[in-house]
């Protein structure tokens, strides 16, 4: 069966315009009829070879999506088969992703534009291997990223989950060769720590403006990630995050971060100390140019205001503890 723009899909999803297509299936934006809203159709080329295996890709797909409820991991809403192909039902997400962000940047980014992408794609990886469903294919391409900048991780066309049997086979390598783990270049299984070794790498061609490894083939840059020693980042980079991202990039998994819980919070903590230096960079520069620095206000609990400078504090009453919001794990 050819996909057409106009098809009805389980009489209920209409397919609008083909977005891509691959060497597995194509990826329609569709409109669901019932509840009037855009979603995204994936279904399998019916043009292809050996349909029942990637049949079982594309079921796998869908189970390890489908428990996968967060802010930050695009929501697969249905799954359905008809005639030997499958369709995956899932959320629309109409934004650019991180590759298409480095592509226009054409260099390095700010740290603090970077760091609440990489916080957020590391909250959505943990709650996957929670589930025990490792991505095995963390890169910019598979992280969208909405104008005011939420992010949601998409793509788990090749995940592994803990709980079923294996697709694989043993040796076979998984993922894209600019972004894989050492151990997944030597057809190790992979675990959390391969995605967060791949999240290092997104890290670090955000922080530098270029990828730690080229080669004229995958083979060559697959070799690399196993081989060479990653190289160094620039000292521009703040200290305490090069260490951090390089961490990440460990060649042995036991030595990078123990889960993804640990790389959201340790990246918020950098991100916070990191916007205090500059807001105190730019007040100094306010006293130093002789302008003064304006009064800011703060919300108090029971609607008492606090008011203060950079060297005072005035307050109606003594002040009392604010509330921290949300703990780590509620925000998750």
């Amino acid at each position: 069966m050819r996909l057409v723009e106009g098809q009805l899909i389980h009489n209920r999803y209409r397919l609008d315009t083909r977005l891509a297509r691959g060497g597995m299936g194509e990826v329609w934006k569709g409109y669901d009829l019932q509840l009037r809203r855009d979603v995204a159709v994936k279904a399998l080329r019916t043009d292809m070879k050996d349909t029942g295996a990637r049949l079982r890709r594309l079921r796998r797909e869908a189970y390890n999506s489908a428990d996968l409820a967060h802010p930050n991991i695009a929501a697969l809403f249905e799954y359905y088969e008809h005639d030997g192909i499958g369709f995956i039902v899932m959320e629309y997400v109409p934004n650019d992703s991180l590759a298409d962000i480095y592509r226009n940047r054409k260099g390095a980014m700010d740290p603090l534009e970077l760091l609440p992408i990489l916080i957020q794609a590391a909250r959505g990886l943990y709650v996957a291997h929670s589930h025990g469903v490792i991505h095995r294919d963390v890169k910019p391409g598979n992280i969208m990223v909405s104008p005011d900048g939420e992010v949601k991780i998409t793509d788990f066309g090749v995940s592994y989950s803990t709980n079923q049997a294996q697709i694989t086979q043993d040796g076979m390598v998984v993922g894209t060769a600019q972004y894989i783990s050492p151990e997944q270049a030597q057809g190790e299984q992979a675990t959390p720590q391969s995605d967060i070794y791949s999240l290092g790498v997104v890290a670090y061609e955000g922080l530098c403006g270029h990828r730690p490894f080229t080669g004229a083939t995958p083979v060559d840059i697959a070799a690399a990630h196993v081989n060479d020693a990653v190289p160094p980042m620039p000292d521009f980079i703040d200290l305490q995050l090069r260490q951090f991202v390089m961490c990440m990039l460990e060649k042995d998994p036991r030595d990078r971060p123990k889960d993804a819980l640990v790389v959201s919070s340790t990246l918020a903590r950098i991100e916070r100390r990191l916007l205090d230096q500059r807001t105190e960079a730019e007040d100094t520069i306010i006293q130093l140019k002789g302008g003064r620095i304006p009064r800011r206000v703060a919300s108090m609990p029971g609607g008492v205001g606090r008011f203060s400078t950079t060297s005072t504090h005035v307050q109606t009453r003594p002040e009392q503890p604010e509330l921290d919001g949300k703990t780590q794990k509620e925000q998750l």
